[in-house]
C-alpha cells in the first residue's frame, strides 16, 4: 500500500517528542513506519527528522493521504496576519487536483478540526475525496495525551521546589473558524488570575495580555511548569473529552484543577473538588494545595491506574490506523 503523510499547512520536521504539540501523534506514526515495512511511504511537507519539501510527486504516487492536522484551526480565525495566511493557502490549493479521489486519514487533537473544516475550509470544497476517515486524540484509553506524561517523565531535570501557585501554557479560544465568538471562558479567567497580586503566576503561551513566554516547545516549559503548584484544564465544544495539560500537569507534580464540567464523565478526575466553578473555588483551593500533598496524590493515584504505558499506546495506534487502512 502507497501511503504518503502529509502536512498540508504547516511544515513539521519532527526529531524530539516534546518538540510539537502533536508529537504524540508523530511518535505514533515514527514507530508505525518502522513496524510496517510492508507499506510503501512518501512524505509532503513532513519529514521524520530531515528536511521536508513540498513535492507533490509524494502525494501523486500514494493511493492513502495520512494528515495531521496541525493547528489547521488557527488559519481559519484570523489570529494571523491575512498576508502569511495567503501564502500558506496558495501552496495549499496546488495540492488540491492530486488529492482528488484520494483516501484521506486525518489525525486530529482539536475538538474544532474536523471532517467539514478539512472539506470546506483546508480544501474549500474543491477536492472531491474517496473516502474521509478520522483519528482523534480521544479514541484512545484516557486520550492520547497519556504519551505526553511518558516522554516527561522521562526527561532529565534539575530537582526544584515549588514557587509559583500558578502556571497556564497554551492559547485563547476565542473565536470558531467562522471568525464568530465561541464563548470560551479561559482569557478572562487566566487574565484575572494573573493580575491578582495574591496569586503568583506564570502565563505562557500567545494571550491578549503580556505573559512569560510567547511561544516555547514543551520541554522548554518544564523549569516553569515544575516550580508551580497548580493549573487549570478547560474545555471549549466537547466537556467529556481531555487535553493535553491534565496529562502534562502530573508528569510535573501539578494539581491539575478543572473548569466546571472539564472531563464530565471523570476519566481521570479524581474528586469533584478538583472542579471550580468560581475563580474564588479556585483561589481557595490553591490553597489547600499549598498546605499538603493529599489532592496531587489522590489524582496522580487514579492517573497512574487509568493511563496506558507507552507501548500500549503505540499497539493501539497500529491497531486503530489499521482498521482505517482496511476500510
Amino acid at each position: 500500500m502507497k501511503i504518503c503523510i502529509a502536512s498540508l499547512s504547516k511544515r513539521i520536521i519532527y526529531n524530539d517528542v516534546l518538540q510539537y504539540g502533536m508529537s504524540d501523534f508523530y511518535e505514533c506514526l515514527n514507530q508505525y513506519v518502522k513496524n510496517n515495512p510492508q507499506h510503501e511511504y512518501t512524505y509532503y511537507n513532513f519529514s521524520f527528522g530531515k528536511g521536508a519539501k513540498r513535492d507533490l510527486n509524494q502525494i501523486i504516487q500514494a493511493d492513502i493521504i495520512i494528515f495531521p492536522a496541525a493547528q489547521e484551526f488557527t488559519y481559519f480565525t484570523q489570529v494571523m496576519h491575512p498576508r502569511d495566511v495567503e501564502k500558506v493557502r496558495v501552496k495549499v490549493r496546488e495540492t488540491f487536483p492530486y488529492l482528488q479521489n484520494k483516501h484521506m486519514i486525518m489525525l486530529t487533537q482539536d475538538r474544532h478540526v474536523n471532517e467539514e473544516l478539512i472539506i470546506t475550509k483546508t480544501l474549500e470544497n474543491k477536492v472531491k475525496l474517496k473516502s474521509f476517515q478520522t483519528i482523534d486524540e480521544m479514541d484512545f484509553t484516557a486520550c492520547l495525551k497519556g504519551l505526553h506524561y511518558h516522554y516527561i517523565k522521562k526527561q532529565t531535570r534539575f530537582p526544584t521546589s515549588k514557587t509559583t501557585d500558578f502556571v497556564y501554557w497554551g492559547s485563547a479560544k476565542t473565536k470558531f473558524a467562522s471568525g464568530e465568538k465561541s464563548g470560551d471562558e479561559r482569557v478572562s479567567i487566566i487574565k484575572s488570575i494573573n493580575k491578582n497580586p495574591e496569586v503568583s503566576s506564570i502565563i505562557i503561551g500567545r494571550w491578549p495580555f503580556k505573559s512569560k513566554e510567547k511561544w516555547i516547545p514543551l520541554k522548554d516549559t518544564l523549569g516553569y511548569l515544575d516550580q508551580s503548584y497548580t493549573t487549570l484544564c478547560f474545555n471549549w465544544i466537547d466537556q467529556t473529552a481531555l487535553t493535553a495539560r491534565y496529562h502534562e500537569a502530573i508528569a510535573c507534580d501539578i494539581v491539575p484543577l478543572v473548569w466546571k464540567d472539564y472531563d464530565s464523565t471523570n476519566i481521570l478526575v479524581a474528586d469533584d473538588w478538583q472542579r471550580c466553578f468560581t475563580i474564588q473555588e479556585f483561589y481557595d483551593k490553591i490553597v489547600e494545595v499549598r498546605k499538603s500533598d493529599y489532592w496531587l496524590n489522590k489524582i496522580k493515584e487514579k492517573f497512574i491506574e487509568k493511563v496506558p504505558t507507552e507501548k500500549e499506546y503505540y499497539i493501539e495506534f497500529e491497531n486503530r490506523l489499521n482498521d482505517c487502512l482496511k476500510r
